[in-house]
């Protein structure tokens, strides 16, 4: 290819010979032996000296247009070109050889390395010594127009020692007028990271399922063993529940024959000696009407006593249907049952009204309320009159209804051994019982999913309290 000066110059001979020839050919046609024709060949110099300086000048003026015009777009290319380098978010390296010769701001602030620095040093010095050798023969490969894996992730080591994780895309572009390489890269770093811990999390969770199967197979084991071990209890529930069944019927029958077989013949021992008393009286000496006296006393208490037992057996037994009941009907129902002991002691009864409704069984509650009441009657000093306060006080959804005494009190220490079936803190003699009462009581509150207490002190009056639920507002 001919360089544009040769072509100038070529041009400049060219047009030069032509005219000389012409020119000089004109003359010797024209003026043949004259002075003339020597005038005519030095002004014919001098014009071809003008003409040719004239083409000489526009062509070379033609040229210096055309330099500037190629210098301008060259000027406009590279201030593109280094705008967009500056401004865009890619990191971009160029490379001879191996030796980087352009690097853009985000190149450099991804590898910690001055402008400087990173021109004198081979691009492969960047990388992390695992993929140097694979960088050196992938960009000398491209260079030389072989082809190769144009996008691939690598780790750089930055001027301060940290690892970043870039994602390249190498090509191959012409840069000041020689072949270079192109490297663009993206800083993958933090996504790396997440695909690690990603990774780090799947085996955890991997670690966990196989630990949680692990463990649901043993419960499952477990389970099967519960099941079958709650198969067997349900069936010696079963059994046990037939067995308290037949328990129950049993009882049923043996208090049909208490109430029966028993009661008839104190019944009878009752109406002979009473019998006695009155038809032969007067063949008895004071011994014998005391022994007959002492017989209807006896049969009398045992009369009693086997009532008391029924009454808490059948509490023991029978199903309660707590419902709502107004406490001031079933206070004065009890006050009703028990008008001939209170008649017989000359007991003052006080009720506070109004008595609120509860939950209870209305039977079991008026059963419980008179044994209350009899126990504050019976248990007073000699020569004092029993006189007996009735009260309730509501305790959030539940109520407790009090019952005051002024009777001989109860030592602390015996406050739960009333409860029990036949304990007893005072001879018959003294204060006559069963000593069933207060266990009844115990045992109706505790079937009506109620509560029982007392406060008490010795010789200065007791407290009962019951303690009932109350029907919740709809």
């Amino acid at each position: 290819m001919i360089s544009r000066p040769l072509r100038i110059a070529l041009l400049y001979l060219l047009l030069s010979a032509l005219w000389i020839f012409v020119s000089y050919y004109l003359l010797q046609q024209l003026f043949v032996g004259s002075r003339l024709v020597e005038q005519l060949e030095l002004l014919g110099g001098l014009s071809f000296v003008l003409i040719t300086a004239l083409i000489l000048f526009l062509l070379l003026r033609r040229e210096q247009a055309a330099v500037e015009r190629a210098n301008c777009i060259l000027r406009e290319r590279e201030r593109n070109f280094r705008m967009l380098t500056e401004t865009i978010a890619t990191a971009i390296f160029l490379y001879r050889g191996g030796r980087l010769c352009f690097v853009n701001p985000k190149a450099i602030a991804y590898s910690g390395y001055t402008r400087e620095e990173l021109l004198t040093m081979d691009l492969w010095q960047l990388v992390s010594p695992e993929y140097q050798e694979m960088i050196r023969e992938r960009s000398l490969s491209r260079l030389h127009g072989a082809g190769g894996p144009a996008r691939y992730e690598l780790k750089i080591i930055t001027k301060h020692g940290e690892e970043r994780w870039l994602e390249v895309t190498a090509d191959s572009i012409e840069f000041e007028g020689a072949p270079v390489g192109l490297a663009t890269a993206y800083d993958i770093t933090e996504r790396k990271r997440a695909e690690q811990e990603i990774g780090t999390l799947n085996g955890d969770l991997e670690r966990r399922v196989a630990e949680r199967t692990a463990e649901l197979e043993k419960a499952n084991a477990q389970l099967q063993f519960s099941q079958a071990s709650i198969r067997e209890l349900n069936v010696a529930l079963q059994q046990r529940a037939e067995e308290l069944q037949a328990s129950m019927n049993e009882m049923e029958a043996f208090s049909y024959s208490v109430s029966h077989d028993l009661r008839a013949p104190l019944r009878a021992i009752q109406g002979f000696t009473q019998a006695l008393q009155e038809d032969y009286a007067a063949q008895l000496d004071p011994a014998g009407q005391d022994f007959a006296q002492r017989i209807v006393a006896a049969a009398g208490r045992m009369d009693i006593l086997i009532q008391d037992l029924l009454a808490y057996s059948q509490l023991s037994r029978s199903e309660l249907s707590p419902k709502p009941v107004s406490l001031s009907r079933i206070v004065a129902e009890a006050t009703s049952q028990m008008q001939a002991q209170i008649t017989e002691h000359h007991a003052i009864i006080s009720v506070v009204e109004p008595l609120p409704d509860v939950l209870g069984h209305r039977p079991t509650l008026v059963q419980v309320i008179a044994n209350l009441l009899s126990n504050a009657i019976k248990f007073v000093a000699p020569g004092v009159t029993p006189q007996i306060r009735v009260w309730a006080e509501a305790q959030e959804n539940r109520v407790r209804l009090w019952v005051e005494d002024n009777g001989i009190g109860i030592p602390a220490e015996h406050e739960e051994r009333i409860f029990r079936v036949f304990e007893r803190l005072h001879g018959i003699e003294s204060y006559p019982g069963t000593g069933i009462g207060l266990a009844i009581v115990k045992k109706g509150m505790e079937r009506m999913g109620g509560s029982v207490g007392v406060a008490s002190q010795n010789g200065q009056g007791s407290r009962f309290w019951i303690e009932l639920p109350i029907q919740e507002k709809k």
